[in-house]
């Protein structure tokens, strides 16, 4: 008579042959490899944070004019000694710096637009585009070099445009956050662009890199509050384009036309497509 051989295992048993062992110990290593692997290819294959910097806790005393619009900024000429930089001013926190330089100008009993100063803050940029915290509020501003004086941007019109990007506040966007752009960031954008920091649109060019270009509206009036329901949206949006220094701006008239990619079934332009 043949002698039975195959292993057979009743759950309620104390010990568990070993070809079943063997068979259960392959399949979990199996297991484990393709969650490794695959873990593996999705870290890999997540996008990569910019290289941005924020120099927090690093205060720095800078030199420039003064210019209030489109945005507040700081100019100064390029280290290199040619054209102009233009630093973005921010404010602490989730503000833009439009309150402290009020503040600025009440200490000093007249309008600052124009005048050369010396401010000390924190750096923040990435790429081309640097954007300059007033850490320390009103005790930013350290000396009022030059009185006001007319600035004029070298400015060259770009005509109407219709524009593909994502509509971002800069400070995170160039380092103060990592990642500072996207879904995950949507919250935080309303917030800081609620606190008066100026939108930008960011625009991946043909090379990967990020093109900054500043919204602002048509003489002089504030945004449409209903940019911010786009926030962190590909989008198409249809403006005036001018670049002012080293700054692209795109002008929006008083009701904008945006339009997000993907929900509508036509989108019309209006004139010519990129930068």
């Amino acid at each position: 008579m043949k002698r039975q051989t195959d292993e057979f295992f009743i759950g309620w048993q104390d010990t568990m042959p070993a070809g079943y062992t063997r068979i259960i110990r392959r399949a979990l290593g199996l297991i484990a490899g393709i969650s490794l692997l695959a873990a593996a290819g999705w870290v890999l294959g997540q996008r990569g944070f910019e290289a941005s910097v924020f120099e927090f806790g690093m205060l720095k005393e800078i030199e420039g004019t003064l210019v209030m619009h489109p945005v507040p900024m700081l100019k100064r000429t390029n280290p290199d000694g040619t054209g102009t930089q233009s630093l973005l001013l921010v404010g602490l926190g989730k503000y833009g710096a439009l309150e402290t330089l009020r503040q600025f100008e009440a200490r000093e009993g007249r309008s600052l637009d124009g005048a050369t100063l010396r401010l000390r803050g924190s750096l923040i940029y990435h790429q081309d585009k640097t954007a300059f915290e007033l850490t320390e509020g009103v005790q930013s501003l350290l000396a009022v070099l030059a009185p006001p004086a007319a600035y004029t941007p070298h400015t060259e019109p770009l005509g109407q445009v219709t524009l593909l990007g994502e509509i971002l506040d800069p400070k995170c966007a160039l380092g103060v956050m990592k990642p500072g752009y996207g879904k995950p960031h949507r919250a935080c954008a309303i917030r800081c662009l609620s606190g008066g920091i100026p939108a930008v649109l960011q625009i991946t060019r043909p090379d990967g890199q990020s093109q900054y270009c500043l919204l602002a509206a048509e003489g002089r009036a504030t945004l449409d509050t209903r940019l911010l329901d786009y926030v962190a949206d590909p989008i198409q949006i249809c403006g005036r384009l001018v670049r002012e220094d080293d700054w692209l701006v795109l002008y929006l008239p008083p009701t904008p036309r945006l339009y997000r990619l993907g929900y509508q079934t036509t989108m019309p332009g209006c004139g010519a497509a990129g930068v």
